[in-house]
């Protein structure tokens, strides 16, 4: 199960694991999981941070996603990776508004505010599944590169806290340095160098 079979490298290892998965393969949905958890650690993370911050932990929503993926995993239809991970973030942005809802002590649903959610999860995987992961990674490393965005959310997650923040808020957020610098309670300066340091890193863990 660890290496594609001669003949059939255009199937990745994540697209094999869906298969066998939708299956009733319990060995690979687990697997598929535990392949993914960094990237809905660091969506979770990024929902947290515009709407519940201090108020649940993303490894806690994480496990959450995975226990709702064991019991629903006949109802996804896709067999590509990135579908998958499109399918997971539509578990987590459900949990997140849940919690959310908790949180405020309403069970009405506000349409505007899981916008805004829905927003920002799709921005932090679409930052992870952009040409950043690809041109990060070396066409001679063993994983396929349209699963490069997994490493790439394993490698933030694996990075100094000040190094991730500046990356989600210049990259997932969008925000101009000036506006970065105010976020972390730095200068401009600091917050730029701090910037080019993360992106350096983070391209050593990647290739």
């Amino acid at each position: 199960m660890n290496e594609n079979p001669p003949g059939n490298s255009t199937q990745t290892h994540i697209a094999n694991l869906i298969s066998e998965a939708q299956g009733g393969n319990q060995d690979a949905l687990g697997e598929l999981l535990e392949n993914y958890r960094k990237f809905v650690v660091f969506l979770a993370r990024s929902g947290l941070h515009n709407h519940l911050q201090g108020k649940a932990d993303p490894s806690d929503l994480a496990q959450e996603v995975c226990i709702a993926a064991q019991g629903n995993i006949g109802e996804f239809r896709g067999n590509s990776p990135e579908e998958f991970a499109g399918w997971l973030r539509g578990i987590l942005s459900n949990i997140l508004a849940m919690h959310l809802r908790k949180y405020l002590g309403t069970q009405k649903r506000d349409p505007r505010m899981e916008q805004h959610l829905n927003a920002t999860l799709a921005n932090a995987s679409g930052f992870l599944q952009s040409k950043l992961a690809a041109d990060m990674t070396s066409p001679s490393q063993q994983f396929a590169r349209n699963e490069a965005f997994l490493q790439l959310a394993a490698s933030l997650e694996s990075l100094p806290e000040h190094y991730r923040q500046v990356i989600v808020l210049r990259h997932v957020e969008g925000l101009p340095f000036a506006e970065v610098a105010n976020a972390m309670g730095k200068s401009v300066d600091s917050v730029e160098k701090i910037w080019v340091r993360a992106l350096a890193k983070l391209r050593t863990m990647m290739t």
